[in-house]
């Protein structure tokens, strides 16, 4: 790895802690915390929110670019924009975050974990994440953080944008909110190309290969207040994305096997349809949600067309949920909710058989299973202190009924200092593919379970808000893939011990955002440490505004860490400074730059201990961006 003279004194520069985002805490509501709206301070747990403005300032062109920035958390992927890539959270699997789209768990996550780069970032108005264990108010999946995106609302107005950048990029997008028949109308049109590189070099077998991306996207929606406490909601998405990949790999003379040059492509196509009604009461706040979401992917060799693909998943879902709160007093809630959820894998869902080399039916019909769950909640608020329970039950038709739960509580130390607390259990279950994968699923799949423990000192000093914090997580019945028997099994006992600190303030005109974390991991199985799991991450978020000049820097530092379980490949620390800049030249004309990997940093976040090649981050990069409000 590099480093130039320029990345380490920026770094030694950084105070090693983070903060919340660039916005007044204290007004800020969220949706995330119980699943209704709240102020920030009232969720026990760390909570980042980052806006569209904070979005459009930093000029993100992928889901990857904004969650990169987010405290303790690190981005896997697999070369490029476009490329699979997931998430992870305090060392944590990135099976073991929830990431939820306006509340509702996303489709594909009955497969696994999200492709955080197939979601369009012209949808997204903001971002809501918070830290730890909330598997007592989501169920499964919920065990090391919550990401929820946020689509709806936004600015009345319309806006053109129009943009070009490295590697061939080209993109355009129209947005629109107005006022209709007493609601609001939201439409959002957008579309991205890009030619890409190579994202999977395998000397003297793919060279001077590019994979590249095509993504389209459009979202409609409706909201309207009926009476002064009832408004509905009504929400379509859909987006499709073609990726191009690589499975290329080295022979082995040996056993005369020969090099292997293989381009692929993925497709996938996602809609969803989203409706909901909120009553606000002097007292009584409810939410039910309806949500039905289809989407189907289909992997292949770049000579064929995607509807001859022999690896087609397709995938439905259902989900009903009510959620309550009740302000008993002016120091006590209780909250209460019930969600039930239909998951399928379509019957006309195959797979490539190696055997026959021909599409083959995943199953003999559709696979499904549905999940109840139930939870409970109890908050109490008084002088600067607070406490909080929750309880939730899943009743799961393929696996059975599991409960979680979690206690924490605020204790005002002084006026500006405060001690929190937290400790609870979580889970996540089996996906289809653990479980049904024809030749290497495991019907006998347990959930894997977690307790997690949270002890954090936090307050506003000096016009410096931070917090410094402890946090442990105790997973057991990890499920991993076991290459000696080619299916995922249950493995023992997994350990996380953390610290982080985090800080937000400002020196002049310029805000600073900035976290470090400390992770000791290990598999207590085999001693060895998790994979991916680096001992150190570090961000530094800046902002500046003069007049019609915004300025934003993002430091992004990952320290080094095992690429594989057996711990036999290391993968080296990486520093990635990108920039952004946008001048609004007219009231309706804006100019924005963004300069990505500034120091053209080599760097590789996904190890590949099998083709002989590798998955390069991308090298350094400039896009330009028009912006025409009307």
């Amino acid at each position: 790895m590099k480093y130039s003279a320029l990345s380490v004194a920026l770094f030694a520069a950084a105070p090693l802690a983070w903060s919340a985002p660039a916005v007044d805490v204290d007004e800020t509501l969220i949706v995330t915390g119980d699943r209704l709206a709240q102020s920030v301070d009232s969720v026990l747990a760390p909570v980042t929110v980052i806006d569209r403005a904070s979005i459009v300032a930093m000029q993100a062109k992928s889901l990857s670019d904004i969650l990169r920035t987010l405290p303790n958390v690190d981005v896997n992927q697999y070369g490029g924009r476009g490329q699979n890539a997931t998430v992870t959270v305090r060392g944590a699997t990135s099976a073991q975050s929830l990431v939820l789209i306006d509340g509702m768990r996303s489709t594909t996550s009955a497969l696994g974990p999200l492709n955080i780069n197939s979601f369009p970032v012209a949808e997204i108005e903001r971002i809501e994440f918070i830290r730890g264990a909330r598997a007592s108010v989501y169920g499964s999946e919920a065990v090391a953080g919550v990401i929820n995106i946020i689509t709806r609302d936004g600015r009345d107005g319309t806006t053109l944008t129009a943009g070009a950048g490295s590697f061939e990029q080209v993109e355009a997008s129209v947005r629109h909110q107005s006022q209709l028949a007493g609601g609001t109308l939201k439409a959002v049109l957008a579309y991205e190309d890009e030619e890409g590189y190579n994202v999977h070099p395998v000397p003297g077998v793919n060279d001077g290969d590019k994979h590249g991306f095509t993504g389209k996207s459009a979202l409609l929606a409706y909201d309207r207040a009926v009476t002064e406490r009832l408004s509905l909601y009504a929400a379509a998405r859909w987006f499709q994305n073609e990726s191009q990949y690589d499975n290329s790999s080295l022979g082995n003379p040996a056993w005369g096997a020969p090099d292997v040059r293989e381009r692929k492509e993925n497709r996938f196509e996602n809609v969803d349809y989203q409706l909901e009604a909120r009553y606000q009461g002097e007292r009584w706040h409810s939410s039910v949600q309806a949500q039905y979401s289809d989407s189907e992917s289909q992997d292949f060799v770049d000579t064929l067309s995607y509807k001859d693909s022999p690896d087609f998943s397709h995938l439905r879902q259902y989900n009903l949920a009510w959620v309550n709160r009740v302000q008993l007093t002016d120091a006590i809630s209780v909250g209460a909710g019930l969600d039930w959820r239909d998951e399928q894998l379509r019957g006309d869902s195959t797979y490539l058989d190696w055997a026959t080399g021909v599409a083959t039916p995943f199953a003999d019909g559709t696979l499904s299973r549905d999940n109840t769950g139930a939870y409970a909640l109890l908050r109490v608020e008084e002088g600067g202190h607070q406490f909080e329970a929750s309880v939730r039950s899943d009743d799961n038709e393929q696996y059975g009924q599991h409960t979680t739960w979690q206690v924490g509580g605020r204790i005002a130390a002084t006026e500006s200092v405060a001690l929190v607390a937290s400790v609870g259990t979580a889970f996540r279950a089996p996906t289809f593919y653990d479980l049904y994968y024809p030749g290497s699923g495991n019907l006998d799949l347990r959930p894997e379970t977690a307790e997690h423990y949270e002890l954090a000192l936090e307050g506003a000093v000096a016009s410096i808000d931070w917090r410094l914090g402890w946090y442990r997580q105790d997973a057991e019945d990890l499920i991993q893939f076991d290459s000696l028997t080619y299916r995922p099994v249950n493995i023992g006992e997994a350990v996380i011990d953390g610290i982080e600190a985090e800080a937000a303030f400002d020196t002049g005109p310029v805000h600073h955002q900035l976290s470090y974390g400390w992770r000791d991991s290990e598999d207590r199985t085999t001693g060895n440490e998790l994979a991916a799991s680096a001992r150190h991450n570090a961000k530094w978020n800046l902002s500046y505004d003069w007049d019609a000049l915004n300025l934003t820097g993002n430091l992004v530092y990952r320290g080094s860490r095992w690429g594989d379980a057996a711990n036999t490949v290391k993968l080296d620390a990486y520093f990635l400074v990108n920039l952004a800049a946008s001048y609004q030249l007219t009231e309706s004309l804006a100019l924005r730059l963004r300069l990505e990997n500034l120091l053209d940093e080599e760097y590789v976040t996904i190890a590949d201990t099998f083709s002989g090649g590798s998955y390069p981050g991308q090298e350094r990069s400039v896009y330009g961006q028009v912006e025409y409000r009307l």
